[in-house]
């Protein structure tokens, strides 16, 4: 998924620069972002591009765990003679997770979103714990199958080093994370000009960008209320829509553009707010630029990072529920002008240039290796 590949490609680039060979697992859609930060791409099975994702995170998690099994057969084929001297895995890629284990290398886990806290399991995923996860009995035997303890399953929640692209302040509950060594780098931004670029029309109008990410877009209705909601500001919309025809959003007035995909970060570099799903990866890019967020959430995992971002006065928490155009109006025009948010924008966006990004997440890989 996006969310998860896109905040890694930094750290592809650095790791490259410093002279390290580095071989990608990744679907076919990735090919092209892989190999433009330098690394070489080994494919698995495709499972789907994410965009139909369930909300509920349990029934992810299942998911999840069918995906990393079918991809080591593929992945146990392109390393057998070619063993790596380190995984580094996404907090979600468990493929890697048993494969470190079963070769006995150092593993680094790469967490696109909050550690394992105090809480996270019934937070996240609705349930009082890992056992009682859809598909966590299944992930344990097929550890078991490779003949790897089951104990090395709380790699998951207690990894020996970790990567986290945000900053330690937006890790929820960071004082009970269990990882040994963490470094909180924020996100590690690599060249995404491969994306294209983008430019405001007029350089005195203030910007607005609406996304929902890459997995919900689905959400015609939310696009049309946006439409309603900005059509009078003197604001120029930028909209990402995915999959949802324009010509079903009703007639666009002359400031609002709509694609299925914006170059993200050229749009984010001139925006003067975001409305987004508050999704990690786009939370932390809006801040990045010092751009402030209403958040609306279409999943547990991201209602938590809409939590933070009210706590630390980054933005507004808008619930799903309760948007219209006169409530999204509202919002956009509060983050825009509020001087407590307008504080903790810049308070975060100091801690995001200090967090080091894709340099820091390498010198934690080059201790661990």
């Amino acid at each position: 998924m996006h969310g998860h590949v896109n905040p890694t490609l930094g750290v592809v680039e650095e790791l490259v620069r410093r002279g390290h060979r580095v071989s990608y697992a990744v679907t076919e859609d990735f090919v092209h972002q892989v190999k433009a930060a330098g690394a070489e791409p080994v494919l698995y099975p495709d499972a789907g591009d994410g965009s139909d994702a369930p909300e509920d995170m349990g029934e992810g998690f299942a998911r999840v765990v069918e995906v990393a099994l079918a991809s080591l057969p593929a992945l146990t084929r392109a390393f057998g003679r070619d063993r790596p001297d380190l995984v580094l895995c996404d907090i979600y890629a468990f493929s890697g997770l048993l494969l470190g284990a079963r070769w006995q290398l150092p593993t680094v886990v790469a967490s696109p979103t909050h550690l394992a806290y105090d809480g996270i399991v019934p937070e996240f995923f609705g349930v009082p714990g890992l056992p009682q996860l859809p598909g966590f009995a299944r992930l344990v035997a097929a550890f078991a199958d490779q003949g790897i303890e089951a104990a090395r399953i709380q790699d998951l929640v207690r990894p020996e080093h970790a990567v986290a692209f945000f900053p330690r302040a937006f890790q929820r509950r960071a004082d009970t994370v269990a990882a040994q060594r963490v470094a909180y780098v924020g996100p590690a931004l690599g060249d995404r000009s491969y994306q294209g670029s983008w430019q405001p029309p007029r350089p005195d109008v203030p910007v607005l960008l609406v996304s929902l990410g890459s997995q919900f877009t689905r959400r015609p209705e939310f696009y049309r209320s946006c439409v309603q909601a900005f059509a009078e500001l003197p604001w120029h919309v930028v909209m990402s829509v995915g999959a949802v025809p324009p010509d079903g959003l009703g007639p666009l007035p002359a400031n609002v553009e709509v694609h299925p995909h914006v170059p993200q970060l050229a749009v984010l570099a001139h925006a003067d707010a975001f409305v987004t799903h508050a999704g990690m990866g786009g939370t932390m890019e809006a801040l990045h630029y010092g751009v402030p967020l209403v958040a609306v959430p279409q999943m547990a995992e991201q209602r938590v990072n809409a939590d933070r971002i009210e706590r630390l006065r980054l933005g507004v928490h808008l619930p799903r529920e309760s948007v219209t155009p006169e409530a999204l109006r509202e919002a956009v025009l509060r983050v825009s002008s509020d001087r407590d948010i307008r504080a903790g924008v810049s308070a975060m966006r100091r801690e995001i240039a200090a967090a080091g990004g894709a340099g820091a997440a390498a010198d934690l890989i080059e201790r661990a290796l």
